[in-house]
């Protein structure tokens, strides 16, 4: 399945938890043969600025108003990146990006 997509993924520094994530995302969309989809780690301090230029965002750190604001307004599917970081529920997270893209697709 091919989507254009951008997501990006949060945490306090965007290095070693984010990056992680990042790379356990990719993970699962080439094990599941999906392309087109851009993955990026950014930390939380820039994450305001930037989030807009997404289509979902996946959370280390659940967020704040502003940024819940932001994902409401710019229709951002935001999604539990510590269950996918902790293998603890992460098939309700990808389930939920899958959704996402699923719905871009619409």
């Amino acid at each position: 399945m091919f989507i254009m997509a951008n997501i990006v993924v949060a945490c306090g520094s965007g290095v070693a938890t984010s990056e992680t994530v990042v790379s356990l995302i990719k993970g699962f969309f080439e094990d599941h043969n999906i392309s087109g989809v851009n993955v990026e780690a950014t930390d939380f301090k820039g994450l305001a600025g930037v989030l807009p230029n997404y289509d979902i965002y996946v959370w280390i750190a659940k967020p704040t108003k502003e940024i819940q604001d932001i994902c409401d307004r710019e229709g951002i599917v935001d999604v539990n990146g510590v269950n996918i970081l902790t293998g603890n529920n992460s098939d309700d997270s990808y389930k939920k990006i899958l959704w996402a893209l699923q719905k871009m697709t619409m």
